[in-house]
Order: C-alpha cells, then sequence, then structure tokens
C-alpha cells in the first residue's frame, strides 16, 4: 500500500511539473525585419506607411519583409558618432537576399524595424554583397546591447556558427 501511495506521489508531482512547463511563459527575444520602399503604384492596402523617428522621414513599405531575424548569422554592437549601433552578419542565404535587396533597391529607401518599431531607413546608394549591415537608429544603447544578445541566442537555435 505504501508502495502505491508513493508512486501515486510521484505520479501527481509529475503531472504537476509537466504542468508548470507548458504554462511557462517563454522569453520574447527582439525581431528584425528590413522592408523595401513599397510602389507608390500600389494600392494602400498593398503598403504600409512608417514614420522614421529621428528623420520624421514618411515611407510607404511593403508589407512583407524582405529579411529577418531568422537570416541574421551573428550580431554584434558598433560605435557610431551617434551611440551604439548594431552590426550584422547575415547567413548564406540572408547575404543573397541581401545582395537581391539592394540591387532592385538602388534609389529608394530601406526600413529597418526592430520589434515591430520603425528605427531607421538607409537610402540604397550601392550594392552589399558581402552579407553586412549596419543598423543606425532610434534606440538607447542598452536596447541596442539587448537586441543584439537576442539575435545571437536566435542564431544559435537555429544552430548557425
Amino acid at each position: 500500500m505504501q508502495t502505491l501511495k508513493t508512486a501515486l506521489c510521484f505520479a501527481v508531482l509529475g503531472v504537476l511539473l509537466a504542468g508548470c512547463a507548458l504554462f511557462h511563459k517563454k522569453e520574447e527575444l527582439a525581431s528584425l525585419r528590413i522592408y523595401e520602399e513599397a510602389n507608390g503604384a500600389l494600392p494602400a492596402e498593398n503598403r504600409q506607411t512608417v514614420i522614421i523617428p529621428r528623420t520624421g522621414l514618411k515611407l510607404s513599405i511593403s508589407p512583407f519583409p524582405q529579411i529577418t531575424e531568422q537570416e541574421v548569422q551573428s550580431a554584434e554592437l558598433f560605435d557610431t558618432a551617434g551611440g551604439k549601433g548594431i552590426f550584422l552578419r547575415f547567413d548564406p542565404h540572408g547575404t543573397i537576399l541581401l545582395d537581391e535587396l539592394t540591387t532592385r533597391s538602388r534609389g529608394q529607401y530601406v526600413v529597418v524595424l526592430i520589434n515591430n518599431r520603425p528605427v531607421s531607413a538607409w537610402l540604397v546608394d550601392q550594392r552589399i554583397i558581402n552579407g553586412q549591415f549596419l543598423v543606425e537608429g532610434d534606440f538607447t544603447d542598452e536596447d541596442a546591447k539587448k537586441v543584439v544578445d537576442d539575435l545571437n541566442k536566435q542564431s544559435k537555435q537555429n544552430n548557425r556558427p
């Protein structure tokens, strides 16, 4: 009888622990989205308008990101004149996407959103073929550090070196 009670206690304890694990809130990691400027001829439902905080620049962007945090191989803090920037290195797929994006978007803006908030816009003046991109924008040094840490965690979760 004692063995049955002990087994039942362990079973209940196991169910409770499993239940707690199921309802444990997963840590929210930073999101990174890079969008291209939308063609003004597109219907309004096929574009989204964003305002870049530091400049007040109002841009229409495609509703679909061209590059996301999934393509980031590594991120690191980078000192700039305006504070910390985020230096991104993309995986091979992201490198191709960045090359294609900067090839077709010459003379147009590329907009970076972090956690669904526009932080910077860059007027494309050259093709980027090396898969490296510096994000300078409207974020604090602490925000930049958290984003870098989160992007590197996600890269490791995706089994990228």
